[in-house]
């Protein structure tokens, strides 16, 4: 028997959400380099005793603007990558757009209201192999019996 203790992995965790709207349409964003993401981001060092809501509500303010009112959902999907020092572990929830004007931060250059029956995507649209991986096993439901996210 082994008796060496195993170390915890070390992991910044990031928040996101997938924005429905009422026509079933999701937000994507666009990031500079032109792959996609989700709105959201990292918890940062000095959130430790904050409510995730909270936490994920700034981050929205943040990359949409003030002015962007939605109601958060149950999980969507997660996953997680390497990452300097360690990983980053990503909680993808699922939300109701309500209402707001969308103002983007500069850490992207457009938006696009997909849907996500005709939504056709490639493993180069995203930074890491695994966003690519959650975005087509969500998608999956809605394509189901058709070969779509090559």
């Amino acid at each position: 028997m082994n008796s060496k203790k195993k170390e915890f992995g070390v992991y910044q965790v990031g928040q996101k959400i997938l924005l429905h709207r009422a026509d079933g349409k999701v937000l994507i964003l666009r990031l500079k380099s032109g792959r996609f993401d989700l709105p959201g981001g990292r918890i940062d060092n000095i959130e430790y005793r904050m409510p995730l809501e909270k936490i994920l509500a700034r981050e929205i303010r943040e990359e949409l603007g003030g002015e962007v009112k939605y109601k958060l959902g149950p999980t969507a999907f997660q996953y997680h990558f390497p990452h300097k020092n360690g990983g980053i572990f990503q909680t993808v929830y699922e939300a109701d757009y309500l209402a707001g004007e969308i103002k983007l931060s500069s850490e992207h250059r457009s938006f696009m209201w997909v849907s996500p029956e005709s939504f056709r995507f490639h493993r180069k649209d995203f930074p890491v192999f695994a966003t690519y991986l959650g975005f087509k096993k969500y998608f999956q439901k809605y394509h189901e019996g058709e070969n779509t996210a090559k």
